[in-house]
């Protein structure tokens, strides 16, 4: 499950998505007249990137865990159970900070200034 939410976030954002956060900082810089709320923006796509990042070597390292633990034939029900437990609370983070960050950058946008910017981003 976590594989398959790192894979659509990473179509969708990642580098070359159609919706990269490079895209988005960029058209924000462009479709944002007022220099500080562009800026603003500017650091929160910042630091949605670097959550997003985290969040992928994250994932990289749970799989390679998750594919040590399971060469283990006497595995319990409850190692397993604990290890999914751990990685949805992680997910769950992220998916809840990846959320808050596009509301801040929203909350500091006005309803055109967003709908611009994600027509820019399709051109």
């Amino acid at each position: 499950m976590i594989i398959a939410a790192i894979t659509i976030l990473t179509l969708l954002f990642g580098s070359g998505g159609i919706f990269s956060l490079d895209n988005v900082r960029d058209a924000a810089k462009e479709v944002i007249q007022d220099k500080d709320r562009a800026k603003q923006v500017v650091a929160i796509t910042k630091e949605a990137d670097k959550e997003f990042k985290s969040f992928t070597k994250n994932v990289n390292k749970l799989s390679k865990q998750l594919v040590q633990m399971n060469k283990d034939y006497n595995l319990t029900r409850e190692k397993i159970d604990s290890f999914y437990t751990q990685t949805d609370k992680r997910r769950m983070a992220f998916l809840e900070k990846f959320v808050e960050l596009r509301f801040q950058a929203k909350n500091l946008m006005t309803a055109e200034e967003w709908q611009a910017m994600y027509i820019k981003i399709r051109e």
